[in-house]
């Protein structure tokens, strides 16, 4: 968590940065002063009549700049410089806040009209499509008017309208597409490491991750129109701004499906993860009427209010469902909540923005697309630790699987693999390999006259002392009961059996000391191992120490003996 936190301060502060590189741009960029008038809402001549002049009179003017499309009717507007163009870079007229909006420009001297729309094909490839920039005459004259026709909306949208040097502006316009790339690269990335993921792991958790950035990542495409410039883009241009919904009603139900598996909803809070899933299916009757043609949307204009409206109340929901979770001891909804607040909360004041019918601000032009990354990324990171605490669960479980839980040592089904593996390596580099199988003496009468607390600590003690007597790389398991097997690799007879007389005379020189009682113990041991005559599997080798084993335990215990057809090869 500490190196998650790390990640999440240094890459707020590479986006600050970015930010202010851009916000010291917009502050060097300043406007030419424009005078503006419209003709009232309704009045909607001729082009030709306006251009002409006839309709001057009837121009009212307005304070500052607060254009807007009005609703449902096309409006007419009038801009003139206050002084005449003298700059040495040609003027620029820039609009804010048009998005898909055809706006129609009819300047001095211009041959014909200049329409620009976000998703037209064919845009001036020197700009951007932050804003719709048009081209006027050098010779700008503070007495020649510039004349905006734009469409009628569904609701009064404002925007902006500002005149600027073209290479001043051309300098800001550059530090925004940095930016935007940057913002663009880091979920890019994001999605093709959950894609690699996915196709590796085949889990479902990084499916709706992949499913979650996808349709994000092509949202900050459309906004900032970079998806229309590459192949095949202009086959969107007829959706307009209906792509937009398009993507951002998709990627909710794949963001509340990661949200349920991520932080483990069904095992934690089942009742909040049905009610989640439930809430995925009206983004589903969003995304698909978001493809329906625009004359529907123009009787029914309420797809992005009921859109807004619903992400502010599934994010809600989510970030509640994320806290009760994390309060039940989920780290994982920790993570997401650390990624998905800030996310959060710049898109609800996008909805907030577009609801009101406000203007856009810089911090939140920025701010949204800033945090939609800073999320992807500490998503990622947060299914690299899950992945991590998945794959030590695993491990764990294989290792516990393969452990006596009484001593700790290897059981059966470990120790028979250990083998496998040894034998092989002797026949390949021609080396010895030895075996002891050891028993404990007359365990049945510890437990009967001590009970099975104390002949369970006779098994751990015994465990112990055979262990402290062997090199490292030797193997010591427990077979079953009292029976425990010690694996010698690259180990002869004489080696063998010097280590196995090491280990019965540390098992009988002190007494167990349990609740008071002095518990003598001792064992028997049986010695096989491979030489030139190959053992060929590593049941036989067991075979043959427990049955030198048993020939001890007949001669009288506490001894080793050395089954005779490995005496007889060695």
């Amino acid at each position: 968590m500490k190196r998650l936190l790390v990640w999440l301060a240094a890459l707020a502060l590479l986006v600050t940065a970015q930010g202010a590189l851009v916000h010291v741009h917009a502050n060097e960029l300043e406007a030419a002063a424009v005078r503006f008038a419209a003709l009232p809402v309704g009045v909607d001549p001729a082009a030709a009549a306006v251009r002409a002049g006839l309709f001057d009179a009837a121009f009212q003017p307005l304070d500052g700049d607060a254009l807007s499309f009005a609703q449902g009717a096309a409006r007419w507007y009038r801009l003139r410089l206050a002084a005449d163009w003298r700059k040495h870079s040609a003027p620029l007229l820039v609009i804010h806040n048009a998005r898909f909006q055809p706006v129609a420009l009819y300047a001095p001297g211009a041959g014909r009209v200049q329409v620009q729309h976000h998703a037209q094909s064919g845009r001036d490839a020197r700009f951007s499509r932050r804003a719709l920039v048009f081209e006027l005459p050098r010779d700008l004259r503070a007495t020649q008017s510039m004349y905006l026709r734009v469409p009628g909306a569904a609701k009064r949208t404002p925007f902006s309208a500002r005149v600027y040097p073209e290479e001043a502006y051309h300098v800001d316009d550059t530090g925004w597409v940095r930016v935007m790339v940057f913002f663009e690269s880091v979920q890019f990335t994001m999605i093709l490491v959950g894609l690699t993921l996915w196709l590796a792991l085949r889990d479902r958790l990084y499916g709706f991750f992949v499913g979650y950035l996808v349709p994000q990542f092509a949202y900050l495409l459309i906004a900032s129109g970079d998806l229309y410039l590459l192949p095949g883009g202009h086959w969107l241009e007829p959706l307009g701004i209906r792509a937009l919904w398009f993507v951002a009603a998709l990627s909710t139900p794949f963001a509340l499906s990661f949200i349920i598996e991520f932080c483990e909803m069904r095992r934690i809070a089942p009742h909040v993860a049905r009610a989640l899933s439930w809430l995925r299916w009206p983004w589903a009757v969003l995304a698909v009427t978001a493809l329906l043609p625009m004359a529907w949307h123009a009787r029914n204009s309420l797809q992005p209010d009921v859109g807004n409206v619903l992400f502010l109340l599934c994010a809600l929901a989510a970030i509640v469902a994320v806290i009760v979770a994390w309060r039940r001891g989920s780290v994982a909804a920790g993570v997401f909540l650390l990624a998905w607040i800030p996310q959060s909360i710049f898109t609800a004041l996008r909805a907030l923005q577009l609801l009101l019918q406000l203007s856009l601000p810089g911090w939140l032009e920025f701010g949204l697309p800033a945090a939609l990354a800073l999320s992807s990324l500490v998503l990622t990171l947060g299914l690299g630790l899950s992945t991590l605490q998945a794959r030590r669960e695993r491990d764990d479980a294989r290792n516990e699987a393969q452990r006596d839980p009484l001593t700790g040592l290897h059981n059966r089904r470990a120790l028979m693999a250990r083998i496998a593996e040894a034998l092989t390596e002797a026949r390949q580099r021609h080396l010895p390999l030895s075996l002891i199988f050891l028993d404990l003496d007359h365990f049945k009468a510890i437990n009967d006259r001590h009970g099975h607390l104390i002949g369970d600590a006779c098994l751990r003690i015994l465990a112990e002392r055979v262990q402290s007597e062997l090199r490292p790389g030797d193997t010591l398991a427990r077979w079953g009961g009292e029976e425990f097997v010690v694996l010698l690799p690259a180990t002869a007879l004489g080696e063998a059996a010097q280590i196995g007389e090491r280990i019965r005379r540390r098992v009988e020189a002190d007494p167990f000391i349990a609740s008071g009682v002095a518990v003598a113990i001792t064992v028997s041991l049986g010695l096989s191992g491979h030489t030139r005559a190959a053992i060929e599997s590593p049941e036989q080798l067991i075979e043959q120490a427990d049955a030198a084993l048993y020939r001890a335990k007949a001669a009288g215990r506490n001894r080793l003996i050395v089954h005779p057809v490995f005496a007889a090869t060695s």
